[in-house]
């Protein structure tokens, strides 16, 4: 019985492909579009896994560049108890770099940005700010001009090696080092100087963009950001890593499931695909069906065998869509560095998808064949 569905199917081949290529559209959409989610979920949990402390910004400031502090709130912040020590910080986003489009939108996903701080005071803080594995060069040190660290797909895409130029927004720099780290988002970072980045940025000497506060205990990070927040929460917003994370994985998870619908709406529509092909094969099969009827099967077997070709469609489906989805994910990643993350979990929820959709879609068709009287149908 399984065989003969299977060979049903090929009998209109044209028709049976448009239904499979409405399922395997419709999986390939969902594992596309959760797993890039995903992906820049992890990517994010990767920058925020390298911090420790606080971040401190202007309040109602929409991100790190926009936001304006000013230098005095350095000895405000560590003045509050539990505090080890608070870095000063410039953040911006080049236009271009080398004479190529930067920022936002000129290197995929991952936008390139210029990080600006008193580095030697980074460093004396531990367990703070950047953490950077250098694959080559050594650190900018204190009162050092002209000198940058590049992440290394910035050294990647540019062709830039320790003592080579660098030129942002017209100015050029120095590469004196390249670091690694396990998210591409750190790697598209170009580090300097803090009055470096205050000149490219054109900001005040009695301003920076934000703070990165070092904790004596870092396990304290929620306690003295409530504090913060208390003394100076009119001027002032400060997240934690473990709230930013908390904050960043509710946001995605809503939109993860959302994505996770729409995507679903195309493999619904390919449900109603694989409904009209298996009920036009029934039509066509009237008199083999009367036939089948007459000669002893009952209606219990032709609603199995209807419903076996109707799971065929979804298993095939489903496979195929899962290898071209992973297709595209690698094809995105590759061309324009859309991160992605295709967990088993992930799989089996899209896979399931298409086999409950055949499933369903099989249903109505089935039970229209059971109901053919047989004498009427070998008439027809």
């Amino acid at each position: 019985m399984i065989k003969l569905s299977f060979l049903n199917l090929f009998r209109k081949k044209t028709r049976t492909f448009l239904a499979l290529l409405g399922i395997v559209i419709g999986v390939a959409s969902i594992l596309v579009l959760v797993s890039i989610v995903d992906g820049v979920f992890k990517e994010f949990n990767d920058v925020l896994s390298q911090f420790q402390g606080l971040m401190v910004m202007e309040q109602d400031s929409f991100d790190q560049p926009f936001s304006r502090l000013d230098v005095s709130w350095e000895q405000k912040l560590e003045s509050i108890p539990g505090v080890k020590g608070a870095i000063p910080e410039i953040w911006y986003v080049p236009k271009k770099i080398d004479d190529k489009d930067a920022g936002i939108g000129g290197g995929g996903f991952s936008f390139t940005g210029v990080y600006g701080l008193d580095i030697q005071k980074q460093l004396s803080i531990s367990s703070t700010g950047w953490v950077v594995d250098f694959e080559q060069g050594s650190v900018i040190n204190p009162g050092e001009s002209g000198a940058v660290l590049i992440g290394k797909k910035i050294a990647d895409d540019y062709h830039k090696f320790v003592g080579s130029s660098l030129e942002i927004d017209g100015k050029k720099y120095r590469v004196k080092g390249i670091f690694e780290a396990e998210s591409e988002l750190i790697e598209n970072v170009i580090v300097m100087n803090l009055e470096d980045a205050r000149d490219l940025a054109g900001i005040p000497s009695d301003e920076v963009n934000t703070f990165t506060v070092g904790l004596v205990d870092p396990s304290r990070d929620d306690e003295i950001a409530k504090l913060m927040e208390f003394k100076y929460g009119d001027d002032l917003q400060v997240f934690s890593m473990s709230q930013s994370s908390d904050l960043l994985g509710g946001i995605l998870g809503q939109f993860r499931l959302v994505v996770f619908f729409v995507a679903a709406i195309s493999a619904v529509v390919a449900s109603v695909g694989i409904m009209n092909t298996i009920l036009m094969s029934i039509f066509d099969r009237i008199k083999e069906i009367g036939a089948l009827k007459a000669v002893g099967w009952t209606n219990s077997n032709i609603v199995k065998m209807v419903m076996y070709e109707s799971l065929a469609l979804g298993v095939v489906g489903g496979i195929v869509g899962l290898m071209v989805g992973f297709g595209i994910d690698v094809f995105l990643n590759s061309q324009f560095g859309l991160p992605y993350s295709i967990t088993p979990m992930l799989l089996l929820e899209a896979f399931s998808f298409a086999v409950l959709l055949g499933l369903i879609a099989g249903i109505y068709p089935a039970f229209r064949a059971a109901k053919l009287d047989p004498v009427e149908a070998m008439r027809y």
